[in-house]
């Protein structure tokens, strides 16, 4: 397991089909997290931006993959 070196903003909680169940939250520095989908691609973006999905417990986020890289965390 990995864990957040800085406060990732924007974290959407997902169910295990991917589809949002919450509003965006903000993962909290020193969290551990396993990733569960490396990059991923949303159906519905617009332009190319890169997700990936991690597992901190038994919830599921989805994040851009630029916040996870920033947090020092990929």
């Amino acid at each position: 397991m990995s864990r957040l070196t800085r406060d990732v903003p924007g974290a959407q909680p997902v169910d295990v089909r991917g589809r949002a169940i919450s509003p965006p939250v903000t993962l909290r520095a020193g969290v551990e997290f396993f990733i569960t989908i490396r990059k991923l691609k949303r159906a519905d973006d617009s332009f190319d931006e890169l997700w990936c999905e991690i597992r901190i417990g038994e919830d599921l986020y989805r994040i851009p993959y630029r916040l996870l890289e920033f947090a020092d965390a990929a």
